[in-house]
Parts: C-alpha cells; sequence; structure tokens
C-alpha cells in the first residue's frame, strides 16, 4: 500500500512540475510559424503523414516537444526542431494549439482555395513571375508549390530563421540543385535531407532551385571583423590557407557558373557547422576537396572571425 501511495505521490508531482509553466497562445502563434510546414498554420495539415496539433491539450504537446529534446522520443525530423525551444517556448506553442479548433470543427475550405496549397509567405513578398525561365530549367511558380516541404527549415522565402539552417533565397540554381543531388546520392550526409530528397525527381530538384534562387536574401547577423577580412581577402600564407574571395567573390555572392556557393549574410551557426564538417571530413562533396584542404587549415579562432565577417557582407 506504501508503495502505490508513493507512486500516485511521484506521479502528481510529475503532472504538477509539468504544469509548472503557463503557456501563452499568442506568444505561441508567433512561435509555430516554423511547425507550420508540417503542421499546418494552425495545427491542421491534410498531409497525413504528420499529425494534427489543433484542439490537442497544451500538457501533452509541451511533454512531447521535451521528450524529442531529450531524446527520450527520437525523430529525425523533430529532434532538431525541438533543440533549441525553452520549457517556456515548449508551453507556449501547446497552449496555442490547444485554443486552435480541430478539423471536424471547421467549415469545408472551398475545393478552389489555393490559400490552402501555398505556403504562409506572412510580410514577405515571394517572387513567382519571373522571367526566370530564361535563366533556368526549372520552373518558379511550380518550385513555389513544392517548397511547402521546405518551409519548417528554410521559411517560405528561402530566408531561415532556425540559425542551424542556411538560407536558400538568392543562392545559385545550380548549386541548389547540386546539393540535392547530393544528398540524394549520399554524396552528402545529413539524415534529415535525406528523407526530404528521397522522392525528388530532376524536374522537382531544377523547379526548387529556380525558386528559391530569384528570392531576395535577408541580411545576416554578422559584424565586420578584421581578422575574418584578412582570411577572406588574403589566406593566411604561413598556413597554407587560400584566400576565399578567389572563389566566393568580394562581396561574397559567389560564382553562379563556377558552381561556387554564395555566402553573404548567411546563418553564422550554419556557415560554422560547414566549415568544421569540412575540416573534420564529415562533409566531403566539394569538388576536389578544395574546401576540406583548406578548412583542415583552419583554427576554431579562423573559423569564429571568418565567420562573423562573411555573415555581415551584403
Amino acid at each position: 500500500m506504501k508503495k502505490i501511495i508513493l507512486s500516485l505521490l511521484l506521479t502528481v508531482g510529475a503532472i504538477t512540475t509539468a504544469s509548472a509553466v503557463e503557456g501563452d497562445a499568442q506568444a505561441g502563434k508567433a512561435k509555430a510559424a516554423m511547425c507550420g510546414a508540417c503542421h499546418g498554420a494552425t495545427g491542421v495539415n491534410p498531409n497525413p503523414t504528420y499529425p494534427d496539433l489543433a484542439g490537442q491539450h497544451a500538457g501533452y504537446i509541451a511533454k512531447q516537444l521535451a521528450d524529442f529534446k531529450a531524446g527520450t522520443r527520437t525523430d529525425m525530423m523533430m529532434a532538431p526542431m525541438a533543440a533549441n525551444l525553452s520549457e517556456q517556448d515548449m508551453a507556449d506553442l501547446g497552449a496555442f494549439f490547444a485554443s486552435q479548433k480541430r478539423a471536424s470543427e471547421r467549415e469545408a475550405a472551398p475545393a478552389d482555395s489555393a490559400a490552402a496549397a501555398t505556403p504562409a509567405a506572412g510580410d514577405v513578398t515571394l517572387v513567382t513571375s519571373t522571367p526566370a525561365k530564361s535563366l533556368y530549367a526549372g520552373d518558379v511558380k511550380a518550385g513555389q508549390e513544392k517548397s511547402a516541404m521546405c518551409v519548417a527549415c528554410h521559411g517560405s522565402d528561402g530566408n531561415s530563421v532556425v540559425a542551424i539552417y542556411p538560407k536558400l533565397a538568392g543562392q545559385s540554381a545550380n548549386y541548389l540543385i547540386k546539393q540535392l543531388v547530393d544528398f540524394k546520392s549520399g554524396d552528402r550526409n545529413d539524415p534529415v535531407m535525406a528523407g526530404m530528397v528521397a522522392a525528388l525527381s530532376k524536374k522537382d530538384m531544377q523547379d526548387l532551385a529556380a525558386f528559391f534562387a530569384v528570392q531576395t536574401q535577408t541580411t545576416g547577423n554578422g559584424e565586420v571583423n578584421e581578422v575574418g577580412q584578412k582570411l577572406y581577402f588574403g589566406g593566411d600564407a604561413k598556413k597554407g590557407i587560400t584566400a576565399c574571395v578567389a572563389c566566393h567573390g568580394v562581396n561574397g555572392k559567389g560564382m553562379t557558373h563556377a558552381g561556387f556557393p554564395a555566402l553573404a549574410g548567411q546563418n553564422a551557426d550554419y556557415l560554422t557547422k560547414q566549415l568544421k564538417s569540412f575540416r573534420e571530413g564529415s562533409r566531403s562533396n566539394d569538388r576536389n576537396s578544395m574546401m576540406q584542404n583548406i578548412a583542415i587549415k583552419l583554427s576554431d579562432s579562423d573559423v569564429e572571425a571568418l565567420v562573423d565577417y562573411m555573415s555581415s557582407l551584403k
């Protein structure tokens, strides 16, 4: 009997702890933007692969997010999404989705509603009508429609607000296509991207690349760094570090035809991760091992300085 009472007390204590943080539905609405691609802007998604969150108990949602973050519940998509969430973030998201109507409680949307097929863009202006067909093999409008699956990590216009994911807006189409092809073949290894590209055709990749290539990239949050600027333009002869400007351009816009990516304004956390991945050899899809040969000579302080400078470029 004592064991039963103790068990009940522990259970009550756990419930009390889990509900200690009160969620703010309005704050959760703002934070839910990253959830929209998989779960719908209001927690209702017609895609049967992902669960509806609308009308779900707030405490349950918060607990699942905490479990994804802790690793006690595993999922290759949700783990990185939950990694940077605070307890308050989880409570806010739970409160927001709990306040939304379930699919069964809503009036059926018009069958021809374009809104259901178009990613929510907020205040962002998406480029969908452009002479890009004369420049790219892909179709921009088709790429926008196919980009719904990319929104959660990369933003509706390719400007990811999640620091660990890259901005795709304004990146050269041929570079984007190469990365998609490499993710699919396994030449570039990433468990999340491998699953996302598995079913993509060559045409899908061309369309997605065309769409993101014509979007306008937002500015980065880096600051001018003298050490980073010196490395970027002059390299370091003593260490055998080649100057970045040779491949990525004076303004960090890359070289489209040569297949060198734009770095200006990119998320700093993402740039740091890529340089260290090249240095460690966990990323090796660079042509002729160019980046690996450079990155292996970079110290942590070199990487920090370079990233700070590159992210500040406009």
